[in-house]
């Protein structure tokens, strides 16, 4: 096990205090109200490369404060993984506590417990959620939240982050993976182009299969690093350690973890906030609309419903949400491309696959690849693995020394190297399920297309001449010399 120096927090609070001692969060003590306005503030701040919310006003939530906008930027990022401000020092970060999980710590009891509201006095309308969207059918209380469930095979713990759209006072959808109708069998694989993880649906239909309803455990205003974790597909590994120990590797310490009051879930124990409850068995509610990270809003009239029985939260309880969209307060590409990178070599046994980018480009939509291109016929062989293996209709392929997360440098090698007759090819068309009755949900095209942008071992009519620009391995070097230089 990989030993990193410990982050310097140990929840959302220590975490909300770096960030405002480094200047990179704002107060807002204007009053800001739920419906459409706090969204919109958080969405004009993303776009706009802003500092992190701490919203003080919240009209009708007096002394109840929400944050946004807190893990987006780069640097925060590094604030929160204890790293350099640096895209490859993050991934590598990331990678490393994906291969090597650090074990959890079960505690008596934790600050998550200070409060307890139980059966009848359960009441979500008490925490201030959000109309992140002005043509939201509800208000979503699950957007950065960790959703845990037990599998009922071998008894893992999954965190996943689905979003939430609270019904009346104890009631909640969740929506995963879109629509289930009653009786669907399990998915057997993540839709993430991920590893077949058995996730939270699997949870929940297995359960239903039975008649049994599912233990589950909404955890909101987690620490950075266990948000990273339950927001990516993170595999389970030989000893069942999943998103809680890859966070803990992340941080250099194991998450400390606590039984629920209602059911025998283990959550983190410096949450804020814990909605325990159960998904009911052969119920589906509506959930939307809600505007998606796809662009569009979209809507699933047959989702699972949630019970909620219990809430624990610390006193003053600090709320933590994001606005979906294009731009979120996610990092999707460095979380992603991580996983996506391991499933394409291990599937492929391409190993000269250096990375895989997954840039924010809507759902099913680009992936570039970076590899060490030692044959002519290399290229088309990683476009076609990449079809056949991962579930992305837009594919460019590049040489080693391409930045696959500066655009301009993809789109030189494109205008530089492709010859369209030659180097452009036609998707992989899949197959979408059709929408469900009453559902808003865009369906993209069918297929994309895939282009070979290297420039190895191609014929031009003048010789090629070297790239001008400074090497992967020197850019890497000044990456790391950057807070010496006095540079941020």
């Amino acid at each position: 096990m990989t030993t990193r120096k410990p982050v310097p927090y140990k929840d959302l609070r220590g975490y909300l205090k770096l960030l405002e001692d480094k200047g990179m969060l704002v107060r807002i003590s204007s009053e800001v109200n739920l419906d459409g306005e706090l969204g919109a503030i958080a969405y004009r701040d993303l776009v706009r490369d802003g500092p992190a919310l701490w919203f003080d006003n919240i009209k009708d939530y007096p002394g109840m404060p929400l944050v946004a906008n807190i893990m987006y930027r780069e640097d925060q990022l590094a604030l929160a993984l204890n790293g350099d401000a640096d895209w490859a020092n993050l991934r590598d970060i990331i990678h490393e506590g994906m291969q090597d999980r650090t074990p959890s710590n079960i505690v008596e009891t934790g600050p998550v417990k200070e409060v307890k509201i139980m059966g009848e006095d359960v009441d979500l309308d008490m925490l201030p959620t959000p109309r992140w969207h002005e043509e939201d059918g509800g208000r979503y209380i699950g957007t950065t939240a960790g959703f845990v469930t037990k599998d009922p095979l071998n008894g893992n713990l999954n965190m996943g982050q689905y979003r939430s759209m609270i019904i009346d006072k104890n009631t909640t959808t969740v929506e995963i993976m879109g629509d289930w109708e009653v009786g669907a069998k399990p998915p057997q694989a993540s839709n993430y182009g991920g590893v077949g993880d058995r996730n939270g649906v699997v949870h929940i239909l297995e359960n239903e299969e039975k008649g049994l309803p599912t233990p589950c455990a909404i955890v909101l205003g987690m620490d950075p690093l266990l948000t990273l974790s339950c927001g990516t597909a993170v595999p389970h590994d030989e000893n069942g350690h999943g998103e809680y120990e890859a966070a803990g590797s992340w941080a250099g310490r194991p998450v400390d973890l606590v039984k629920c009051e209602t059911n025998d879930l283990m959550v983190p124990a410096n949450a804020e906030i814990v909605l325990e409850g159960e998904i009911v068995p052969y119920e589906r509610v509506n959930d939307g609309p809600h505007g998606e990270s796809t662009g569009f809003y979209n809507q699933h009239p047959s989702t699972f419903m949630v019970k909620i029985k219990a809430i624990t939260h610390r006193k003053n309880p600090i709320s933590f949400g994001l606005i979906c969209g294009r731009i979120e307060d996610y990092p999707r590409p460095l979380m992603r491309s991580n996983t996506l990178l391991d499933v394409l070599i291990a599937k492929s046994g391409l190993t000269n696959i250096k990375e895989v980018f997954f840039p924010d480009a809507g759902r099913s939509g680009f992936l570039i690849i970076r590899a060490k291109i030692t044959s002519p016929e290399q290229p088309k062989q990683i476009i076609d693995a990449a079809y056949e293996h991962m579930r992305y209709r837009w594919v460019i392929v590049v040489d080693e020394d391409c930045n696959v997360r500066d655009w301009n440098d993809v789109l030189w090698r494109i205008v530089s190297s492709v010859v369209p007759d030659r180097d452009i090819y036609r998707g992989r068309e899949y197959e979408y399920r059709t929408p469900h009755p009453g559902s808003i949900e865009f369906v993209p095209p069918t297929y994309g297309m895939a282009f070979d942008a290297t420039f190895e071992f191609k014929v031009y009519e003048h010789p090629r001449p070297g790239v001008a620009q400074p090497s992967m391995k020197m850019m890497e070097h000044v990456a790391s010399r950057w807070k010496e230089l006095g540079l941020s």
